[in-house]
């Protein structure tokens, strides 16, 4: 249920006002920006009025004009327009336009005493009706565009944004944020994975009409971001029968040789066997990729009722090694067979029921699925039989499939109820099915882990559990989506009034995972047994004492880990708007966001609630000569973020985190110790042993929402009708975030000091607080699930410094609209993000347990913390364009010059530091570079930049005069196959405190950049 404010009772009897029922399921009440606005002035207002016509589609819509001679037509469907200026019922002047979404076009008439009709067709590009920040790109510009046909790429055009960490499933940082912050639509419907909130299900490339990437500045419809927003709107047929199909292949024999990945040279003398050998061989890979769609469009009723579909099939294939070398058990899993295809589809119906009201309904299919087949590689002599071992088949899985897609069903009513009432609605659903089918699968048989330097000489650590290392979830789960929402919009006078609010299902049955095989045998090897070190947390532990091997510093521990549960959430939100024209030249645009959300664990019980984040907004468009060539805009905002459904899985629902040390005396046929002598009993860093969470005590009773204040002021400036310049000042605070706590320590020091028995209570594991602030708990020291005491712990009593993350920018463009036959854009940007969290991710480490990583789980993990955050990119240059050099002829080019990333030194906490109760994570302390167990501080950031990445993609196209609607285009991505390095590993120690052996290496698979590849694209279109 919606919260019963005043606002809700309003909107709740505007909504019946409109005959609505139709539409109200509980499946979403649409975006406005999903659709856009014609705004202009007329001279001479007296008796005048506007006529908009949809060119394409028959659309008409007539406006009046103000005193001052001032119009606005909004929520109009993107697309031609042909503007009207009516006298006594007759045309005197016209103008041509194009409606962009989310935002405004000019369309101004100057001399209204002129009878007669003057066609122009001046697209302005400079929108002064918004003080939004980001970009919008149409169809025609992504299809001359040489990029990847993805929604990723067309992010990546944008200013301040820059990709996550390549180990994320999906994602991108927009102005410093984390990866999972950022909102998706399409068509007004929320397509964000509602499980991680990492990317989004997407749709047929061809079929996408506009895509609006904002980056900051945006209003009150919209929310649940602190990073960015990326707005989509689909294709919808016309007046005219069109039909097109397109085949394109990008061949593995055009395709550079990926680089191989040798290990860095860390110096450590355990690391000698090691140390600048051949880590991953890349250079066998061979890949290649088929991309065929097709799409039809027209009018079922002239006029009236209009259908679009398209269809898209991506077939990727991949093979090669994908064992590196130190594995050991490359005889079964070192080799990769892998196809991925993803079918997409997209339909659309529109019906113009009337010049006042209009319906759309979409349906989204997206489906990407992955077969993969794993077989032998010996890196010493090259063999490869090909004898299939294990492998599978994948639907919608994070990290393994290409994307995670889901189906979608969306229906929309727009309805101008007069000229001065506006209203949107929208219901629809969406469902993610994730399936996974295990070839040679053996669920009972332990995996076998076994670096070169933690085996011991004369014995052989053979693995029979191809899938050793993975955490595997169901064979089959699901996401689902059910929303809705409503807008409407009122004129009075100089104020555009609008109002809204949603309402969000989350749902996820069958989330989570386990470890293959029940546990996973990890052997270790310490150069200083004899000496006290701690294990998982268990301090003064002596090796040598465990007997067996020992004495000689080898050890193996049994992993175990499982959090497979459902989870929920439910999310809601309302907003109020005032556009207030103070002047013909100043646009204030004032309004209040109020979002609440709970997430509920598997059993539906609410865990985490946030009543209230009241996001205030203001921003302010001045047109300074009063005919859109000279914008100067602003905006202050703030904007807040949810917890993701997987917050649940192991914030609040059962997890098993555990390891059992061993010494060993032997090795089995199978890879298993023999021997076994225990070092430490099952120990959990996080006090995870499988047992229940009460739902009372997962979440600080006063938490407070996630939230970033922003700040923005720039300009834009039409010089000539050939170039367009503008810069731009960012600020952005992250002010309060929400992330998991699992130190049991204070909770133990608060029972003794006031005297309560601990005796039957079983341990601290974690809870979602705001770190760096005062945060209440309950806790069940009685043991009986329902004796609660209150515990308040300061940030101090927690040992944090308050969470921060400040991101600061400096943006400068020059664009040469589409004129003469070419269009081009340079954007730079100067950014700096300093502080000590990322936000709701981990990139140093890649960790997926959004807004519950390790970032905040002790006071340990946060000293010396602050400094350059993953996602700083000092200096970032992007241009594009395209050139019709000749008739028939054109070329493209997409740029990138970009820093690289800050990196940052990971390691084992210093001994001489550790005091009783010390929950030892390993190697994931800012502290390195020190002698085992003597780490040096070592600050976030401060252990180098990646190097610069920089890519530069061309395309040529031709355009045969003899058959209209044929083009031929080679697309050839990363020209000079720059293959730079753009993540490496970052954890220093082992468990015993030597220098890992891949620390400073690049990912085995991902470390590089993508090397130069060409694409061959075919592509027919015909209007009948």
């Amino acid at each position: 249920m919606l919260k019963t404010t005043v606002l809700v009772r309003a909107l709740q009897l505007a909504f019946s006002a409109a005959a609505l029922t139709a539409f109200v399921s509980p499946t979403a009440f649409a975006q406005s920006n999903a659709s856009g606005n014609i705004v202009g002035r007329v001279d001479s207002p007296v008796g005048a009025s506007v006529l908009l016509s949809n060119t394409e589609t028959g659309l008409k819509r007539t406006v009046s004009v103000d005193a001052s001679g001032r119009y606005q037509a909004t929520a109009l469907p993107a697309g031609h327009y042909r503007v009207d200026l009516l006298r006594d019922g007759k045309a005197v002047q016209s103008n041509e336009v194009d409606v962009i979404i989310g935002q405004g076009v000019d369309a101004s008439f100057a001399g209204g005493a002129i009878q007669q009709v003057q066609v122009n067709a001046r697209r302005s590009r400079i929108d002064v009706s918004s003080a939004n920040n980001g970009a919008t790109f149409s169809a025609r510009e992504l299809a001359a565009l040489p990029i990847e046909q993805s929604v990723s790429s067309i992010i990546q055009l944008a200013p301040n944004t820059t990709r996550a960490d390549p180990r994320y499933a999906a994602g991108a940082s927009f102005g410093g944020g984390g990866a999972s912050e950022n909102a998706y639509y399409v068509n007004g419907f929320p397509v964000t994975n509602p499980l991680t909130q990492l990317g989004a299900s997407e749709l047929p490339f061809g079929a996408i009409a506009q895509a609006q990437v904002l980056t900051g500045g945006f209003g009150a419809e919209f929310g649940r971001s602190v990073g960015g927003v990326v707005n989509i709107t689909t294709k919808s047929g016309t007046n005219n029968w069109e039909a097109g199909a397109q085949l394109s292949i990008e061949p593995s024999s055009l395709r550079a040789k990926a680089k191989d990945v040798y290990f860095a040279r860390t110096g450590d003398p355990a690391n000698a066997s090691t140390d600048g050998t051949l880590f991953a061989r890349n250079g066998l890979t061979r890949e290649s990729e088929t991309r065929g769609g097709a799409y039809v469009g027209g009018p079922l009723v002239e006029d009236k009722l209009f259908m679009f579909a398209a269809v898209e099939q991506i077939k990727h294939k991949r093979n090669g090694v994908s064992g590196t070398s130190d594995a050991i058990d490359n005889d079964s899993v070192g080799w990769l067979d892998r196809k991925d295809t993803t079918t997409r589809y997209m339909g659309k119906l529109d019906w113009n029921i009337s010049d006042s009201h209009r319906l759309e309904f979409t349906t989204l299919g997206d489906k990407p699925e992955t077969d993969r087949s794993y077989s032998d590689y010996d890196y010493a002599t090259g063999a490869h039989s090909g004898v299939v071992q294990s492998g599978g088949h994948y639907e919608s899985i994070a990290n393994i499939t290409p994307t995670t897609g889901a189906k979608t069903n969306i229906l929309k009513y727009t309805g101008n109820l007069t000229d001065d009432l506006t209203v949107t609605a929208l219901v629809g659903k969406n469902k993610t099915e994730h399936i996974q089918s295990l070839l040679n699968y053996p669920a009972t048989v332990p995996g076998i882990s076994a670096a070169p330097s933690a085996q011991a000489p004369g014995f052989t650590y053979n693995n029979p559990q191809p899938f050793v290392g993975q955490r595997l979830g169901e064979p089959y789960s699901y996401d689902e989506v059910k929303s809705q929402r409503f807008d409407i919009e009122y004129k009075l006078g100089a104020h555009t009034l609008r109002a809204g609010l949603d309402n969000n299902k989350l749902s996820s049955a069958g989330a989570g995972e386990a470890t293959a095989g029940g546990y996973t045998w990890v052997y270790g090897h310490s150069d200083t047994p004899t000496e006290a070190t701690t294990l998982n947390g268990t301090q003064g532990v002596i090796i040598a004492n465990g007997g067996g091997l020992g004495p000689q510093g080898y050890y193996v521990y049994r992993s175990i880990f499982s959090d497979i549960t459902a989870a929920y959430s439910d999310q809601s939100a309302q907003y109020l708007e005032d556009r207030w024209q103070v002047s013909k030249n100043l646009l204030v645009t004032l309004g209040i966001r109020d979002e609440q959300y709970k997430n509920r664990n598997g059993d539906g019980v609410a865990f985490l609630k946030i009543d209230k984040q009241i996001n205030p907004r203001v921003a302010a468009a001045w047109d300074v000569n009063g005919d859109s060539t000279l914008k100067v805009y602003g905006s202050a905002g703030r904007y807040s973020i949810q917890i993701p459904t997987h917050v649940a899985i192991r914030g609040a629902s059962r997890s098993t985190l555990t390891r059992e040390y061993f010494t060993y005396t032997g090795v089995g046929a199978d890879g298993q110790p023999l021997g076994l002598q225990n070092l430490t009993g099952v120990t959990s860093s996080d006090n995870e042993f499988g047992q229940a969470k009460l739902f009372q005590t997962v979440s600080a009773q006063n938490i407070k929402p996630s939230f970033q204040d922003e700040v923005t002021l720039g300009f834009e400036q039409a010089l000539s009708p050939s170039l367009n310049v503008g810069a731009k000042v960012t600020y952005r605070n992250l002010r309060s975030t929400i992330d998991d706590y699992c130190d049991g320590r204070p909770f133990n020091a608060y029972a003794d000091a006031h005297g309560i028995d601990r005796s039957n209570w079983g341990g601290f594991t974690c809870a979602s607080i705001n770190p760096g602030e005062t945060n209440d708990f309950l806790v069940d020291y009685a043991g009986t699930g329902k004796d609660f005491t209150k515990v308040t712990l300061s940030a101090a009593d927690m040992g944090f410094d308050k969470a921060t993350r400040v991101y600061k920018a400096i943006d400068l463009f020059a664009e040469h609209p589409l004129r003469d036959g070419w269009y081009g854009k340079v954007n730079y940007t100067w950014s700096r993000s300093k502080g000590n969290t990322e936000g709701q991710t981990l990139s140093a480490v890649a960790q997926t347990d959004v807004a519950a990583t390790q970032t905040w789980d002790h006071r340990e993990i946060m000293e010396y913390a602050s400094g350059l955050l993953p996602n700083d990119r000092e200096h970032q240059i992007k241009a594009f364009g395209f050139w019709e050099f000749v008739p028939q002829w054109s070329v493209g080019g997409n740029f990138l010059a970009a820093s690289g990333q800050p990196e940052t030194c990971l390691g084992n906490y210093p001994t001489a530091l550790q005091t009783a109760g010390f929950p030892d994570y390993g190697s994931a302390y800012h502290y390195c570079n020190g002698p085992s167990g003597a780490n040096v501080p070592s600050p976030q950031g401060s252990a180098g930049r990646l190097p610069w990445d920089v890519r530069l993609d061309m395309d040529l196209v031709y355009k045969p005069n003899f058959l209209k609607g044929l083009a031929i285009k080679i697309d050839v991505f990363n020209v000079f196959n720059k293959q730079t390095v753009q993540q490496i590993d970052q954890t220093y120690n082992t468990d015993t405190g030597s220098i890992s052996p891949t620390y400073g290496t690049p990912g085995p698979f991902v470390g590089y950049t993508q090397g130069r590849s060409a694409k061959f694209t075919v592509e027919y279109n015909h209007r009948f």
